[in-house]
């Protein structure tokens, strides 16, 4: 799959969960409280390939394999269901919203499975054709209109968390959190050496 490989797994990855996150069984298990996580899932699905283009300054190409799967996601539902995902412009500006939640699920189960038989085909020219169909370029002025409308709200682009640290003790588990998000990172890239 060479350089579609990492894309390949990201996508299958964002795709196993969203396909997973309506199965009752997580509610029977108190993993998810309601149908309401599986729709805002999706509707953070659809709109992701819109709001991550502020972080393309330049160009009209997407090289990053996050962004490539989430494009090609939000993209190739767009494109082969029908009245699952809509994009719109209202006042100049463009909108993205999912306007049927089952068949955008349809659409999921669709191109996982689509991403599953190239991989297990080894169909590199298929899995090819379809990331750079759905998941490589985009419009610049779209991009424009969307770091425009982001510089307007400060946000940061990018941010990162600093995630507890959990230590087993007497068989409780005690949750800190460390105060240094370079130390934390640094200690992690330890472990993986």
């Amino acid at each position: 799959m060479k350089q579609y490989f990492s894309s390949l797994e990201e996508a299958r990855a964002d795709l196993m969960a969203l396909w997973n996150i309506f199965d009752p069984r997580l509610q029977e298990l108190k993993l998810v409280s309601g149908n309401d996580v599986g729709r805002a899932m999706y509707l953070q699905a659809a709109m992701v390939a819109l709001t991550q283009l502020r972080r393309i300054p330049q160009g009209d190409t997407i090289e990053e394999d996050h962004q490539r799967n989430r494009q090609l996601i939000a993209h190739y539902i767009m494109d082969q269901v029908p009245g699952s995902i809509r994009q719109f412009d209202r006042g100049g500006k463009t909108y993205v919203e999912v306007t049927d939640y089952k068949k955008m699920r349809e659409g999921v189960g669709k191109l996982l499975a689509e991403l599953m038989r190239c991989k297990a085909e080894g169909d590199y020219n298929a899995l090819k054709a379809l990331i750079d169909r759905y998941g490589v370029h985009f419009d610049p002025k779209l991009r424009d209109q969307v770091v425009e409308r982001y510089r307007k709200l400060n946000l940061p682009t990018y941010w990162a968390g600093i995630n507890a640290d959990l230590d087993l003790k007497g068989g409780t588990v005690e949750m800190s959190y460390p105060r240094d998000y370079v130390k934390q990172q640094l200690r992690y890239a330890a472990m993986w050496k």
